[in-house]
């Protein structure tokens, strides 16, 4: 499943937009508030609100009833980044 997340992050989310760091934050450390994103990744709140919600209508994370998201899969920093190395190798 990694795999298959990865590919559709990377396929639907351009790797230097809000939209990808938010995921791939939330898949690395797991849910956190819409305020945490932001001081942990310094994208502006005004930011991180609207991509939470682009994020959920597109079915990459999911909201908790706390308010927290969450990604739909959390994924471990080695397999995602030989992942991506991978893919970029290809070309």
């Amino acid at each position: 499943m990694v795999e298959s997340i990865l590919d559709r992050a990377l396929e639907e989310l351009s790797p230097t937009t809000s939209l990808f760091k938010i995921f791939l934050h939330l898949s690395l450390r797991g849910a956190m508030s819409p305020s945490q994103i932001a001081e942990e990744t310094g994208i502006s709140p005004g930011t991180v609100r609207p991509a939470l919600r682009t994020l959920l209508k597109r079915g990459f994370v999911t909201q908790r009833e706390d308010g927290s998201y969450a990604a739909v899969e959390q994924l471990p920093l080695v397999k995602v980044l030989s992942h991506i190395y991978a893919r970029l190798s290809k070309g």
